[in-house]
């Protein structure tokens, strides 16, 4: 049996974190909803992570419901979404 290393929560935190990045400015450059999916979904699992700065956390889960409308085509400048 395999023990992961004693930072692997820290690390998968700073993997996704890295990922989130990537796939806001694949977004930014595409507008695919299916990327406003994943970066809603990383957001509410770095929203969620105990080992993540809480300022991280707070931002990610207040910017989660704006990207989970922006993902299902509902976004509209007017009630505050992305675009």
């Amino acid at each position: 049996m395999r023990h992961p290393h004693p930072d692997a929560e820290v690390a998968r935190a700073e993997t996704v974190t890295a990922a989130l990045l990537y796939l806001m400015s694949q977004y930014a450059r595409t507008g695919c909803p299916r990327l406003a999916l994943c970066v809603s979904r990383h957001m509410q699992f770095l929203a969620a992570h105990p080992d993540v700065a809480p300022v991280v956390r707070d931002i990610c889960a207040s910017l989660h419901g704006a990207w989970s409308k922006t993902a299902s085509g509902s976004s509209n400048e007017a009630d505050g979404t992305l675009h």
